[in-house]
């Protein structure tokens, strides 16, 4: 014979044993209370204004947790209809015109003099894609990774400049890694390589 399954508690089970329970709070609670002459001490509150009291303060309750649902739900809300309403944050705008290549040429060399060697890498690399874009070779897509365009320049004739480029790139976006002069000038030569074939 197997041994059935059975709730071990139930809504209903729990309610009545709180029902129970504020009943015995009460008569604790008024116990002590003077009663008129006249009437017995074993007084007893009616069932039905003790469980109109508890229907009242579980009402009282759900109630009110309801309004912190409510308040919570309307602040996501808002903050939804916010984020669809308003324009891009301060720091992002909207896109703008792609930078010539001499305009990348011109960042990195700036970067380069400021000793930030990360965006003079970055900037020739975007040169570089700028390049391939004017030229024809390769369209310059927003949605394009790394990983395509290492791909597609395999068949052009400097494909190891721009492997480096690619590379460095990378190194840059997923990892923490520290460009240094040297990946700077190894990013430089790169960029002249694709500039004069």
């Amino acid at each position: 014979m197997s041994s059935g399954k059975f709730e071990e508690t139930s809504f209903n089970w729990q309610l009545q044993q709180w029902q129970r329970q504020f009943g015995e709070w009460f008569e604790r609670t008024f116990q002590g209370i003077n009663l008129p002459r006249g009437q017995s001490e074993d007084w007893q509150l009616p069932s039905w204004v003790s469980q109109g009291l508890f229907w009242l303060l579980l009402g009282a309750l759900a109630g009110w947790g309801l309004w912190q649902l409510y308040k919570l739900m309307r602040l996501y809300l808002t903050q939804l209809q916010w984020n669809r309403e308003t324009p891009p944050a301060l720091g992002v705008q909207a896109p703008e015109q792609p930078l010539t290549v001499a305009a990348w040429v011109e960042r990195s060399r700036l970067a380069r003099q400021q000793g930030n060697y990360r965006d003079a890498c970055r900037a020739l690399y975007m040169g570089a894609l700028q390049h391939l874009n004017d030229a024809g070779l390769i369209p310059q897509q927003r949605s394009r990774t790394d990983g395509e365009y290492l791909a597609l320049v395999q068949q052009l004739p400097q494909a190891a400049a721009y492997r480096t480029l690619i590379h460095t790139h990378e190194r840059l976006c997923f990892s923490d890694a520290v460009i240094s002069l040297e990946d700077c000038d190894r990013c430089q030569r790169a960029y002249q390589e694709i500039e004069s074939p």
